[in-house]
């Protein structure tokens, strides 16, 4: 669904927009919309693969001066962190004489894992004077309300979606995990570093070893980490979530609509309604 002008806020903000991040269906869709409010908005996609488009721009994540640069250029006043963005090899960054004072501290949060490192990228940003944003913040229109969810899961699934919630809550501390399937009780798949819908694809194939896959059960339960920043690396969930649920043959799905970016929401609802995939809170 395109984004009403309405429904995005940004034009309230002050300040041209700046999104960084990788160049993904997301990323593309909340800045088309974007543009339509905040015509002088630009967008630096850091990942290998190059975008050709106007005010989109391909840099690498360690050229720290030439995206300052750019931002001053470009009057950017707000930083919106979207899209997934490949794992930086901070042995392959080379020095341009802004990056440099930032690296002890970078290879510091990068043996801690990805939650670090990118909080230590905003902050790096903050220190330049700019205000980072939550994408949930400039749109009402990449999340569901409680509107848009069933209220009501049977004792089952309510067990099965605590279980899950309180498996991710624990792996917080790892930086690991947004996303996990209960089904009965039992765990099928925790994600990894492959993303939600290779997990839900290794169920997939569990199922239909364990000659399951006929049975209409089960949950996936997708959240934020604990204490996660709302700036950077939320959940997201789409229309082609909801069709690998469907072929895995779960029930339902739960999540925190506070903290997960939908994207193509209309036709994400609809979807689950036609699969008869509930929707709950998790």
């Amino acid at each position: 669904m395109k984004i009403l002008p309405e429904a995005f806020v940004s034009m309230t903000i002050r300040g041209n927009v700046c999104i960084m991040g990788g160049y993904d269906d997301l990323s593309k869709s909340f800045f088309d919309d974007l543009k339509k409010n905040k015509k002088q908005s630009i967008f630096i996609n850091f990942n290998k693969s190059k975008t050709k488009k106007k005010n989109i721009y391909n840099l690498k994540v360690y050229e720290l001066k030439k995206i300052l640069n750019l931002l001053k250029l470009k009057n950017i006043s707000i930083i919106i962190f979207l899209g997934k963005i490949d794992r930086p090899n901070l042995k392959y960054f080379k020095l341009d004489g802004e990056i440099d004072k930032y690296l002890p501290t970078l290879y510091n949060a990068y043996e801690k894992g990805d939650d670090f490192l990118l909080k230590s990228i905003l902050n790096i940003f903050k220190k330049y004077g700019y205000l980072i944003k939550s994408p949930l913040d400039l749109s009402a229109s990449y999340s569901l309300n409680k509107m848009d969810l069933n209220v009501d899961p049977d004792l089952r699934t309510k067990m099965d979606i605590k279980k899950g919630r309180d498996i991710l809550i624990a792996l917080s501390k790892f930086d690991n995990a947004q996303s996990i399937v209960i089904i009965d009780g039992y765990i099928h798949a925790i994600e990894a570093a492959e993303g939600t819908d290779q997990m839900l694809k290794r169920v997939i194939e569990i199922r239909k070893r364990n000659k399951t896959i006929h049975e209409n059960k089960g949950v996936l339960i997708k959240m934020a980490k604990k204490n996660q920043s709302r700036l950077v690396d939320l959940p997201v969930l789409g229309p082609k979530t909801i069709e690998i649920v469907s072929k895995a043959n779960l029930a339902s799905i739960a999540l925190d609509p506070l903290s997960t970016l939908v994207l193509n929401k209309e036709t994400f609802i609809k979807k689950a309604k036609k699969e008869s995939i509930n929707l709950f809170l998790a």
